[in-house]
């Protein structure tokens, strides 16, 4: 399984890429080979945030560890990037990202018919 939408943020200059894979290992491992970073991943994630530019982010989401507290862990250290790589520390700010993120990965999760599991 992989499916993927892009959630475009022109206040911010960029987009974050929500792909949930069969491994986030794997995925995250392609992504390096795409972009050309010299990583190792290291062991199998419930998901994870890339970074290979300031203008794309890839939120990666295992889809056996689909539940609301790893689509939360994971938004967080996204809204976090985002704006720091842009010198925003305010919490309003950072805020609203998170309800506009959320908004937009639970409305693609609901239209592909996903079941996020509680935990």
């Amino acid at each position: 399984m992989k499916l993927s939408t892009t959630i475009k943020l022109p206040t911010y200059s960029c987009k974050l890429i929500v792909v949930v894979v069969d491994s986030v290992a794997i995925s995250a491992e392609k992504l390096y080979k795409k972009y050309k970073i010299n990583d190792d991943f290291g062991g199998e994630a419930e998901g994870a945030l890339l970074m290979p530019d300031l203008e794309n982010y890839y939120l990666l989401i295992g889809n056996q560890y689909l539940t609301h507290n790893t689509i939360a862990h994971e938004l967080y250290h996204a809204v976090v990037r985002i704006t720091e790589d842009r010198d925003i520390t305010d919490e309003e700010a950072q805020a609203w990202l998170v309800g506009h993120l959320s908004g937009e990965i639970y409305k693609f999760l609901d239209k592909k018919k996903l079941v996020i599991k509680h935990g």
